[in-house]
């Protein structure tokens, strides 16, 4: 064999996909079509393989999100949700347990790791579509809540009991003997020390009046400093440098009342006698001792006073008289301070402590609840803590079961105290579709619009009780139809939900209601002229065979019966699912007594039970908050300012924000067809923080849509990929144009970006053709360049300055990947390294349905988990007119004679031929592959063509290869370099 008379024409650049240029007038270096591949220095080979991480999750659905979770104590934790809706951690290497179900199905999640936890946003890609939910390691739990249903109940504390008669009611220790001068009482600087004849019967802290003593100055009353013997005793006086002296008596000041019933005092207390015989018994004073039921004791202003008795002694306080307005507050496991419940108020008589009855408990993870209280008259809010002097001030209650307590405080001290009017901003957070942490903050967007002054739709603010029924706090069961309401722990979308259960007799169940024309502080809840829409999770038991749940509007003045939510039995299931109906059409007025009403009807079954959760009501033109961000109080991630903690970006440019992320020190804002950006001013809460426009022309429709780099980030929108650093968006996609425009844009929302910097790929999960999830990875090789500024600058074909196209290895590669996942991330693992993982999705690997895996891309897998990886590269159409210029081959039929290639790999490396274009395919001998390659793979071929183009493709399981070097040999055709016809 020769290959005399024919030229070399080597490849001496494997570039990427280009198909934004006619394949025929692409320059050497370029492929016109290329799959499943990566670059290497120099070469082409085939992509890594897919090597699944763990075992296949239950019931086989699609991964829909994974990401790292680094815990408090640098534990990491691979998280993952499936389109069942469960949600996955990794505790045990290369095992996933289950760490919450019942979530949407079909959803995404977004989230972020903030102060140890990770903070879940879970949507459509679009939208937020379950709750904002937050997990340490142990608790998964809601993020934000709503306040207690319903502030407690207060009264005045009066307990009054009489006093036993003279002259035990009300005793004194008897006087003793003071020694005579000059040793019954000496001075030492100010300490006066007392010797007595016998027992004195002192202690420290107990008061005593010592009268008689020749030097006046050592009269007087004066708290015991010491009693060293049973003789002696010493006090403070106010003057110093008395003579010794003596005579004259010491006399407790101590106290003893004996109740002629059980008094339930305990020390500390304050209380009052009055009545006694002898006045020096009667006053207020601090309970210093409480012996047995029916004794206490107490300092007098004076000792020596005769027994007496009679009269009674009342519990006192020092709550001021006036009017008083008291609140509660839930206190989460994880540190949240709810908003604060409607307030209730009493008139404080004065000089009494408070008796706090009904106060709410909350769901599982509530820990605590603290009372608030006004001054009198006041309309601040305060409480204070356990380090207050007062006895009984303590209004934090450090449980979930206590719901009644006696208080005490004076306006003096509450005042003093802990202020929380901040806290009557707050709003509970609702479903959203992104979170992002900056500045100590979270921030949330693509959030779901509910009215946030109804009190208890989500059933999360407590029930009456504890003896049964249960009904939520802040609605009015009905007098007639409210049996079969109660309240269920158990079986709920979180926390507490309402249940209606039927007895198969009484036609309607469980009625409630709750004023639907102001709140508490009586701004307006229906409006007029507007139309509302609301939604609710809802479920039933198996049990349940009839009946109609309803959530409606009524008046009965205004003839208002509106359809509302009506779902009946049939149309539940047993799991919960979210139902939107219209509540009402716009209405001219609004009737006084207009409510909401929950119940069943339709004489629901024995025991059967209907479930719902979640309400939330909206208007109906505005179901989404499509340019409003959420942002919590700086260290408080679960505080949300209805007023300050908000930013609203371009809200009228009719877009919706779909991405953030941050870059040097600045928080940017994706909506979808334009860029936005703020940062924390150091003084302002955010609504206050300026926000500027960075662009008009990308944006991304996915809240994946932006993947994170090496001090860059790329955004995929609709008209190609750009890169961003902090100056003007550059697209860097153009040469992929044609392949950009096949992406389903209708499920654009559905698309992610990853970047893994290790190896410099980025790759865009897509949903190309007619796929309505990421179906293809789109994935550009980076390799060689070093900066934004280098992949922005360096695209695979640039135009000399002479107009001739030429290409340079090192620019932008991309190529295709035949993986169809629903999501991708680089995690890190507990051996140090990083991995880019992604969640099976649509076609599952092999082509069928999904496979419920996630997968890590291993260069050492040769194989998509046992299923050949389908790779190709082809080559530009040989010779492009400069090489038929410089080796005289003219512009007509050239005949390939030959090709050498350095290839290695496994498996029969395919080679295909395509004649002027890619329509005319001719298959050569498919060529052995081994690895190391000992020499290059040489092949005779005879093929005729103005311009050839060279495939090389395995598509074997285990099957590779790793191009290196490609030599076609080729001369004028001998016999016809023209056709001469057609």
């Amino acid at each position: 064999m020769t290959t005399a008379g024919s030229f070399d024409a080597p490849i001496e650049i494997f570039g990427g996909l280009v198909t934004d240029m006619s394949p025929a007038d692409l320059p050497h270096g370029v492929s016109p079509d290329c799959q499943d591949v990566v670059y290497s220095n120099g070469g082409v080979q085939t992509r890594p393989g897919l090597q699944a991480l763990f075992g296949p999750l239950a019931g086989n659905p699609t991964v829909n999100y994974v990401k790292t979770y680094e815990t408090l104590n640098a534990a990491l934790r691979t998280m993952a949700l499936d389109s069942n809706g469960i949600l996955y951690k990794e505790a045990t290497p290369g095992t996933l347990s289950s760490i919450a179900s019942g979530l949407a199905t079909n959803s995404y999640a977004n989230s972020t790791t903030l102060f140890g936890r990770e903070y879940l946003a879970i949507s459509d890609g679009k939208t937020g579509n379950d709750l904002p939910r937050q997990y340490d390691d142990t608790n998964f739990d809601r993020v934000s809540q709503g306040e207690p249903g319903a502030g407690p109940t207060v009264v005045d504390e009066n307990v009054v009991v009489a006093i036993v008669a003279s002259p035990n009611g009300a005793t004194q220790p008897a006087a003793v003997t003071i020694a005579a001068s000059p040793n019954g009482a000496t001075e030492n600087g100010f300490l006066v020390t007392i010797t007595t004849t016998s027992a004195h019967g002192l202690s420290a802290g107990q008061s005593v009046t010592i009268s008689g003593v020749g030097v006046a100055s050592y009269n007087g009353t004066f708290p015991v400093v010491s009693a060293p013997t049973t003789t002696q005793f010493t006090y403070i006086d106010g003057a110093s440098g008395l003579a010794a002296s003596g005579g004259g008596t010491a006399a407790s000041a101590t106290v003893t009342i004996q109740t002629t019933a059980a008094n339930g005092f305990v020390v500390g207390q304050l209380v009052t006698t009055t009545g006694i015989v002898v006045a020096g018994y009667n006053g207020t004073f601090p309970i210093t001792g409480v012996p047995d039921s029916t004794h206490f004791t107490f300092t007098a202003a004076t000792g020596g006073l005769a027994a007496s008795g009679g009269g009674t002694a009342a519990v006192a306080g020092n709550i001021a008289n006036g009017v008083h307005q008291v609140c509660v507050i839930f206190q989460t496991r994880q540190g949240y301070l709810t908003q604060p419940s409607p307030a209730t108020s009493w008139t404080a008589s004065g000089g009494k402590r408070a008796v706090v009855t009904n106060i709410p408990t909350g769901p599982s993870n509530i820990v605590g609840r603290i009372l608030c209280f006004t001054g009198a008259g006041g309309a601040s809010f305060f409480y204070t803590g356990s380090g207050t002097t007062l006895f009984s001030s303590n209004m934090v209650i450090s449980d979930n079961t206590t719901t009644s307590i006696t208080v005490d405080f004076s306006d003096a001290i509450l005042l003093a105290g802990t202020n929380v009017d901040n806290l009557f901003k707050l709003v509970e957070l609702s479903d959203c579709a992104g979170v992002l942490d900056y500045s100590e903050r979270l921030f949330w967007w693509g959030e779901r619009n509910k009215m946030n002054n109804w009190v208890n739709l989500g059933f999360d603010g407590g029930f009456t009780g504890p003896s049964l029924p249960h009904y939520p706090l802040g609605w009015a069961p009905d007098s007639v139809y409210a049996p079969g309401g109660t309240d269920e722990e158990n079986f709920v979308v979180w926390g507490a939900a309402y249940s209606i259960v039927g007895n198969g007799t009484t036609s309607t169940r469980g009625l409630m209601t709750q004023g639907a024309v102001q709140d508490a502080l009586g701004a307006q809840r229906i409006q007029t002229n507007t139309d509302y829409t609301v939604r609710a999770r809802c479920a039933r038991n198996t049990i349940l065979g009839q009946g109609t749940l309803h959530v409606h509007l009524f008046s009965a003045s205004g003839g208002i019966n509106t359809n509302g939510l009506q779902l009946t039995a049939a149309q539940l299931t047993t799991s919960y699912v979210e139902y939107t109906a219209e509540l009402t059409a716009p209405l001219t007025t609004i009737p006084s007594d207009l409510v909401l009403r929950v119940y069943a009807d339709g004489t629901p079954t024995q025991n059967g039970q209907f479930y719902i959760d979640c309400i939330e009501i909206f208007p109906t033109a505005q179901p989404v908050n499509a340019s409003l961000v959420r942002a919590s109080r700086a260290e408080d991630p679960e505080s949300y300012d209805g007023i300050d903690g908000l930013l609203s970006v371009a809200e009228n440019n009719g877009q919706a924000i779909r991405a953030a992320f941050k870059l040097r020190e600045r928080l940017y804002f994706v909506k979808e067809h334009s860029l936005h950006v703020t940062q924390d001013d150091g003084t302002n809460e955010p609504s206050l923080w300026s926000i500027a426009e960075v662009s008009r022309k990308l944006g991304t429709p996915s809240v994946r849509g932006v993947g994170i780099g090496e001090d860059w980030v790329v955004i995929a929108h609709r008209t190609g990929l750009y890169i961003f650093s902090g100056g003007e968006p550059i697209k860097i996609s153009q040469e992929v144009q044609p392949t950009w425009n096949q992406i389903n844009w209708q499920y654009g929302h559905t698309l992610w970006v990853t970047v893994d910097t290790k190896e410099r790929r980025i790759f865009v999960g897509v949903p190309l053709g007619s796929a309505t999830s990421p179906n293809k990875i789109l994935m550009l090789d980076y390799r060689d360049l070093d900066s934004a500024e280098d992949i922005s600058g360096r695209p695979p074909i640039n135009i000399t300055f002479t107009g001739r196209k030429t290409a340079t290895d090192k620019t932008r590669k991309w190529s295709p990947w035949t993986i169809a996942a629903n999501s991708c991330a680089l995690i890190e693992r507990t051996d140090g390294t990083a991995i880019v993982a992604m969640g099976g999705g649509m076609p599952g690997v092999g082509g069928g349905g999904a496979t419920g895996k996630i997968y890590q891309l291993n260069a050492a897998q040769l194989s998509d988990d046992g299923t050949a990886i389908p790779s190709y590269y082809t080559t530009h159409y040989f010779p492009e007119r400069p090489v038929e210029q410089s080796l005289n081959l003219g512009a007509h039929r050239k005949l390939f004679t030959y090709l050498t290639m350095y290839v290695e790999g496994a498996g029969n490396l395919s080679l295909t031929t395509f004649i002027d274009s890619s329509s005319v395919p001719q298959a050569q001998q498919p060529l052995p592959l081994s690895s190391p390659s000992a020499k290059d793979l040489e092949l005779p071929i005879n093929v005729l063509g103005e311009r050839v183009a060279f495939q090389v493709s395995t598509n074997q399981p285990g099957a590779w290869f790793r191009l290196q070097k490609f030599t076609p040999s080729l001369r004028v055709d001998p016999w016809a370099p023209v056709r001469g016809l057609n």
